[in-house]
């Protein structure tokens, strides 16, 4: 594409960042175009048609606007919410882990390209846990299957095992074997475990993408370990 267009896209929403006095820009992973930024006035502002609360991050939406693939930012004209998430929205578990789960795909979502399997693979998580009532362990598992479509995997268990890991942690064979079913579970069929484990685990899955990707430190994960607790 070498000439400015109008798309109409689904999308999930990563952040927005306040812009002038009422307006915004948003960062939104788009099923057609990869991640694009897109100004929006007036959302802060009482005459605004945008409701602030299509710019939640993770939000679910269809999106029109202006692309222009050598912009870095373009307009947003029309946008509507495909599934309001309440659940994630009102319960604080939920809240809490989605919040997380937002820092890290601003950081490991940067492509400006179509990646139709990694678009779906999100959209469809997070459907699957605003209806199931309760998964604390959801962003284990989220992250744990998201990375094959970021070019790694942990394919083998035992090979995620590294010198900044609790060895005796992964030589516990019911907790080798909570890893392995974290990797293959569905998000509807919540896999429990004491939070001391979930905790160990989370910190070796964020230690991983880090060396994968260079991911700087997370803001989101001490609170998310507070709630947890």
């Amino acid at each position: 594409m070498s000439t400015k267009m109008i798309i109409t896209t689904r999308g999930i929403v990563l952040k927005f960042s306040k812009y002038r006095e009422t307006s915004i820009i948003t960062n939104i992973f788009t099923e057609e175009v990869g991640v694009t930024s897109y100004i929006v006035n007036n959302v802060r502002s009482a005459k605004g048609k945008f409701r602030p609360g299509y710019f939640e991050p993770l939000s679910l939406v269809e999106i029109t606007g202006y692309y222009h693939p050598e912009r870095e930012v373009n307009r947003l004209s029309e946008i509507k919410s495909l599934a309001p998430l309440h659940s994630l929205r009102q319960d604080i578990n939920k809240s809490s882990i989605i919040i997380f789960l937002a820092e890290i795909l601003n950081k490991v979502i940067i492509e400006r390209d179509k990646n139709e399997a990694l678009f779906s693979y999100i959209f469809n998580a997070l459907r699957t846990f605003d209806a199931v009532s309760e998964n604390n362990s959801f962003h284990l598992q989220f992250l744990l299957q998201l990375s094959p479509y970021l070019g790694f995997s942990v394919e083998n268990p035992e090979d995620f095992i590294n010198e900044s890991t609790n060895r005796k942690f992964y030589a516990d064979k019911n907790n080798l074997d909570f890893l392995k079913t974290l990797i293959r579970s569905s998000f509807d069929s919540p896999t429990r475990v004491d939070s001391s484990t979930r905790s160990v685990i989370l910190q070796d899955i964020v230690f991983y993408y880090q060396q994968h990707l260079g991911i700087s430190k997370l803001k989101s994960l001490e609170v998310l370990n507070t709630i947890f607790k």
